[in-house]
């Protein structure tokens, strides 16, 4: 497992934050960072929790992990905002909690934020290794489903199976959908995770638009999106297949029976191999 760059990670707190975090036991192993204002500084771990109960968080805290984040400029970055999240350099991801503003029925904004949850983005090394090795020596492409419940690894999985094909087979051209920029940590229209070589990019769409666009004008053989569910989702996975496009997804569930009840045989038959993560680090293909 790669070691998180914490320089990323610390350069989003001020110094009162900055020094629990860099000196938490097993920094490597950290997911999120939890600030609530005037309660504990909570870091949660692959396996465990951690209350810095001698840190209570202020306003003040949170407003300075806000202002640097969004680079002191919150208007440039409204539209990320209201939708609840902002992605940061290497891929990290802040949530934003706090009073939602809705405007004709949609939400306009989110104003008195007082609360954040700032997910750590984590690479395992060579983990699409198994995953390539049993779909390299096929003589077509595969549509493929990594099932997996939350927290275990799917986007984890999905970028580094995609940089596998997209560095190491000739010709093939992948379209990552990246609807809330979390497998390629794009921030400003650049990418910070690498994908590979022969991998595009089309985010802050939905993956219907996403998927439409991409056969329309990036001619991909491969399109991967992460954590599909809406019918919508579906139907666009369905005119990829029709245009001779093949998908590599993700999708919340513990096992094939369970992503069936959800969404329906038709939806699991379009998907000529799964897998299924059983732990951090671990999966199975069938």
């Amino acid at each position: 497992m790669r070691r998180i760059k914490m320089r990323e990670l610390y350069e989003y707190f001020n110094l009162k934050i900055k020094e629990k975090v860099k000196r938490c036991p097993e920094y490597n192993k950290i997911t999120e960072i939890r600030m609530r204002v005037n309660s504990p500084l909570i870091i949660n771990k692959v396996n465990s929790e951690k209350v810095f109960r001698d840190v209570i968080i202020s306003e003040d805290d949170i407003s300075d992990t806000f202002n640097i984040a969004t680079d002191y400029s919150a208007y440039a970055f409204e539209d990320n905002i209201k939708e609840g999240f902002l992605s940061v350099p290497g891929g990290h991801r802040i949530g934003f909690g706090g009073v939602i503003v809705k405007e004709n029925n949609r939400i306009k904004a989110i104003k008195n934020i007082k609360f954040l949850n700032i997910r750590v983005c984590r690479q395992i090394e060579n983990y699409g290794e198994m995953l390539y090795e049993k779909t390299k020596s096929n003589e077509k492409i595969e549509n493929i489903l990594i099932i997996s419940p939350p927290g275990l690894g799917k986007t984890t999985l999905l970028r580094d199976y995609i940089k596998k094909i997209s560095n190491e087979t000739p010709g093939t051209s992948i379209c990552v959908i990246d609807e809330r920029n979390e497998i390629s940590g794009m921030y400003m229209g650049v990418p910070t995770i690498d994908l590979g070589i022969r991998t595009d990019i089309l985010s802050n769409c939905t993956k219907k638009d996403g998927i439409l666009m991409a056969i329309r004008s990036m001619a991909p053989k491969i399109i991967a999106l992460d954590e599909i569910g809406k019918k919508e989702d579906i139907e666009a996975i369905e005119s990829a297949g029709v245009s001779g496009v093949k998908v590599i997804a993700t999708a919340h569930g513990r096992d094939v029976e369970d992503v069936t009840k959800k969404f329906g045989q038709d939806m699991v038959n379009m998907f000529e191999r799964k897998v299924i993560i059983k732990r951090i680090g671990e999966y199975i293909c069938c």
